[in-house]
């Protein structure tokens, strides 16, 4: 497998009796508070689905991945709680996030010998890595509400923005979105979540608007950032922390190799998702 892999589902695809029975206690009981039948669902298999994926890096069974929620609900995996699973992962685990939109779910894995330590204020010291999708929303969010919301990103992004005309302004504002998501989320924040603001957290932009490659804020804290399209009407982005040291190679420009996990003929259920499949990621913007 390559250092990181990107995998995106579609879990209205996938018959969620599958799933139900690898989860544990706490992540039954979370299913079962949904109201919407659709989102109880939605929540079982995106769970299912990375207790399957991380099961085939840890090489246990699904049930048996000590999946647990870390300071601030985000899932993690615990060295003690891996040792007691019978898991013998000399170089520790995989790290990994989540992010999901609507029925899509989008899951990163990095080996743990090609992270970077983070520290967070909900991050323990260790391997971390974020990853952000969002679906393009031109009738929930007019172009003048973006621009609104673009007035809280950092002040060189927010005169970028409002310079750009209209038809390029939307595509913009959900890289330079997605990208401080992901950044934020390696932080075991995300936006709002007490750590850096949307305007400490800065994307490098070219002069026709596509992410360069990283991200900074001024106590010091860097990234490396990647913003694709894993399919059509929606924009991701994935985030590891920078290496403090710039010539261990660990800073070179990420890349992006998105695969798609479909359903078994007989692990397929009728897709209620509304946007077309995910195919392959083209090129990042």
């Amino acid at each position: 497998m390559p250092p990181l892999s990107l995998h995106i589902a579609d879990c209205d695809a996938w018959r969620p009796t599958l799933f139900a029975a690898t989860l544990s206690a706490e992540e039954q009981a979370r299913a079962n508070r949904f109201r919407n039948a659709i989102d109880c669902d939605r929540f079982v298999v995106r769970r299912g689905l990375l207790r399957r994926l991380l099961a085939e890096r840890l090489g246990i069974e699904a049930s048996r991945v000590p999946l647990a929620p870390g300071p601030a609900g985000k899932p993690m995996l615990a060295a003690v709680d891996l040792h007691r699973a019978g898991v013998a992962a000399a170089d520790g685990a995989p790290c990994f996030n989540l992010a999901r939109s609507g029925g899509l779910a989008l899951y990163a894995f990095l080996s743990p010998k090609d992270a970077h330590a983070v520290t967070g204020p909900a991050a323990p010291d260790g391997p971390a890595l974020g990853v952000d999708l969002e679906r393009i929303d031109t009738d929930r969010r007019t172009l003048a509400d973006l621009r609104r919301i673009a007035e809280h990103f950092a002040p060189e992004e927010a005169g970028f923005m409002q310079s750009l005309p209209d038809g390029q302004a939307t595509e913009v504002f959900y890289r330079l979105w997605t990208c401080k998501e992901a950044c934020l989320k390696c932080l075991g924040t995300g936006i709002g979540g007490g750590g850096p603001t949307l305007d400490e957290v800065v994307i490098q932009l070219t002069l026709d608007g596509t992410v360069s490659g990283t991200a900074r804020t001024a106590d010091g804290r860097s990234w490396r950032v990647a913003c694709f399209t894993p399919c059509p009407g929606h924009t991701a982005a994935v985030a590891l922390p920078a290496a403090a040291d710039a010539t261990s190679g660990k800073n070179s420009p990420l890349e992006v190799a998105l695969q798609r996990v479909e359903p078994e003929a007989a692990e397929r259920a009728v897709s209620r998702a509304a946007a077309p499949p995910p195919g392959r990621a083209p090129e990042a913007p």
